[in-house]
This record gives structure tokens, C-alpha cells and sequence, in this order.
């Protein structure tokens, strides 16, 4: 974020201040020693061997005011005291037309002065919206993930429920299979049973005559009726287990639904 600033700020060498080179900043002081390199800017000479002996600056920025004095000059020397020793011995008068701004009047030196106010104060309020603008960007990019993260972690707990229901539907399934299997076993064993006692009956209703036709009924009754309760049981603890199975099915889907 630095950085994105300073890059602004570094417009304003291009603009005609070189008082930036200086500046506390090493970013925006390498945008300077740069800007005034691009634009051959005779003022910021002295400054640029300032930055060549400060024993505090930084490699890049000694580097940077290197090449913008080649760029100014069209020449290369290897240090600032080579820099020094040609200045005061050409140097100087060959850019004494860099000092025209100082000898400007008064009027227009206030005028130029609010300019680059001017350009200060608009460059600060870009910077100043650029930065709004990424917060912004951040708020919003924050929010919408968080969002996203929310309808994946919804799809994640409906597949789950979906999954623990189509158990459910299986174990229901097979329970309701099971009871099924249960009734016809029943009622083949009635059927056998019914066809076993009609024999009986028949064999032993050829012997013992129309007597014990009416024994012959009861003990038929009475086999009926036990199997009838025998069936009657048999359902009854089925439907128990039924009912069981699916209370306990139904609680586990509450329990995972509460969590």
C-alpha cells in the first residue's frame, strides 16, 4: 500500500520538484532521483550528489542517482567526488541556466508554488481514494467469501441430512420387507397347519363317525385360536420392533438435525 502512495507521490518530481529527492521516505525519494532523470532536471544535480555521499542511503537509490546523472549530464563518473571535482570545474557553468527559476519574480513564484500545491494536494486525494477503493474491494471480496463459505457449509449439512434420509428410507425398507416375509411364513404355516388338521380330520373322522365330529371341531377351533394368538403375538412383537426401529431412526435424524 506504501508503495501504490509513493508511486503517486512520485508524480510530483516529474512536475518540477526536486526537493523530493530528499524526501524522508527511500520509495518516494527513488521515484524522484528517477523523475528527474526522465526529465533531465538541471535543479536536482546538487541534490543527487547529496544522495551519492549521505552514508544512510540506500544502494538502489545511490544506484537510481547514478544513472539520472548520466541521463542529466551525458556523462559517468565512477563516484560523488568525481561528480563534485567536475562540477565545480564545468559543470556549474554549463548549468547556470538551471538556476532561471530562482530568478523568476516574485508573482510567479507564488504562482508556481500553489501549483504544485495544487498537484500535491491532488495527488494526496488520489492516494487517499485509491486506498479507499482497495479497503472497499477488501471489504467486499472478505464479505462475499464468508458468504460462499456459509452456502457451502448449508449444501455440505443438506447432503447430509439427504444421506441420513435415504438410511432412514433403506432401514424402513427393509423392515417393512422383513414383516412381509413374517406374514407369508405365517401364513404358509396356517395353510400347513390347516391342511395338516383337515387330514387329521379326515382320516380320523372315517373311525370315529359322526361322535367325534364334534371334538374333531373343537380341537380344530382351538388349534385355530392358539395360532390366531400365536400370530396375533408374532405381529404384535413385530410392530413393537417396527415402531421401535423407526422411534429410534427418527431420533437419531432429530439429534443430527439439532446439532
Amino acid at each position: 500500500m506504501l508503495t501504490l502512495i509513493a508511486s503517486f507521490l512520485a508524480l510530483v518530481p516529474q512536475s518540477g520538484e526536486p526537493e523530493l529527492i530528499e524526501h524522508m521516505n527511500p520509495e518516494i525519494r527513488h521515484w524522484a532521483i528517477e523523475g528527474a532523470g526522465h526529465f533531465k532536471s538541471a535543479q536536482a544535480i546538487e541534490r543527487l550528489f547529496a544522495r551519492l555521499e549521505d552514508v544512510n542511503e540506500t544502494a538502489a537509490n545511490k544506484e537510481a542517482a547514478q544513472i539520472a546523472l548520466k541521463k542529466i549530464t551525458d556523462r559517468t563518473e565512477k563516484d560523488s567526488a568525481a561528480w563534485r571535482a567536475w562540477w565545480k570545474a564545468e559543470g556549474s557553468a554549463l548549468f547556470a541556466q538551471a538556476d532561471a527559476e530562482a530568478k523568476l519574480p516574485a508573482n510567479l513564484k507564488e504562482e508556481l508554488k500553489r501549483a504544485r500545491q495544487d498537484i500535491r494536494a491532488i495527488t494526496a486525494v488520489l492516494a487517499v481514494a485509491i486506498l479507499l477503493f482497495i479497503i472497499v474491494m477488501f471489504f467486499f471480496v472478505g464479505h462475499v467469501s464468508s458468504k460462499i463459505k456459509g452456502w457451502r457449509e448449508l449444501v455440505n449439512r443438506a447432503e447430509v441430512y439427504i444421506k441420513h434420509g435415504q438410511e432412514l428410507t433403506e432401514r424402513t425398507d427393509k423392515i417393512a420387507a422383513e414383516l412381509e416375509s413374517r406374514k407369508a411364513e405365517v401364513a404358509g404355516f396356517l395353510e400347513k397347519l390347516r391342511k395338516e388338521q383337515e387330514e387329521v380330520i379326515s382320516r380320523r373322522s372315517e373311525e370315529l363317525g359322526s361322535q367325534l365330529q364334534h371334538e374333531l371341531r373343537m380341537e380344530l377351533q382351538t388349534l385355530r385360536q392358539k395360532a390366531e394368538r400365536e400370530l396375533d403375538q408374532t405381529l404384535t412383537d413385530m410392530k413393537t420392533q417396527l415402531e421401535t426401529a423407526a422411534r429410534r431412526a427418527a431420533s437419531e435424524v432429530r439429534d443430527r438435525l439439532a446439532k
